[in-house]
């Protein structure tokens, strides 16, 4: 339907674009990367997030901050976020 409207207002269909529109791309998998805060969270870059990380640091609120940071890795499995945690904060410790 979309083809014969652009013909029918002259408008000429690059080559290859039919195979586009039978093969539309696939669906993204439901996935956790990059999952939307709930609303009662503040994100870490956002203007409020930088404000109090700012106030921690200015206050010595940060000790644990740096040596935490380190370890940091985005999980490629959810069912791991405990064993991933372990090992995060094992890490941190040096232990």
């Amino acid at each position: 339907l979309c083809f014969i409207l652009l013909e029918s207002e002259g408008i000429t269909i690059p080559e290859g674009m039919e195979k586009n529109l039978d093969n539309p791309a696939p669906q993204r998998p439901m996935s956790f990367y990059k999952r939307a805060l709930p609303e009662t969270c503040i994100a870490f870059a956002s203007r409020q997030g930088k404000k109090l990380f700012a106030s921690a640091l200015a206050n010595g609120g940060l000790k644990s901050f740096f040596p935490l940071i380190q370890q940091f890795h985005t999980q490629s499995e959810p069912a791991y976020c405990g064993l991933a945690t372990l090992v995060l904060v094992l890490n941190a410790l040096a232990v």
